[in-house]
């Protein structure tokens, strides 16, 4: 009994510290891509916890091959084996009408 309430105790503590963990590094990665680092993207919002979209001009292109660039920032970061799903969307779509248009998406594992 003593060690189940010991095994428990650690459980509560540990996933908070692991969702701070993860809170901290959705706004490092959300910073990078804010920043003059990578000046395509007007804007990048965690929309679910493993939702994560990044707001360009739409130019014509797809963009799925951006996205999978944005997967390997998350990876570097901390997101390994997260199943972070990121959308690249039309900024100027989205604040004209507020739809989200997707150009482009990847599954990153």
């Amino acid at each position: 009994m003593k060690k189940l309430l010991t095994l428990l105790s650690l459980t509560l503590f540990a996933f908070p510290a692991m969702a701070d963990d993860l809170d901290t590094n959705r706004e490092k990665v959300k910073q990078i891509f804010l920043s003059d680092e990578e000046p395509k993207v007007k804007d990048a919002v965690w929309t679910s916890d493993f939702v994560f979209k990044v707001g360009v001009k739409d130019d014509g292109t797809k963009r799925d091959g951006y996205a999978q660039y944005v997967c390997l920032v998350l990876a570097e970061n901390g997101f390994t084996g997260k199943d972070v799903l990121v959308r690249v969307i039309d900024i100027d779509k989205l604040r004209k009408t507020g739809e989200w248009i997707n150009l482009g998406t990847a599954k990153c594992q």
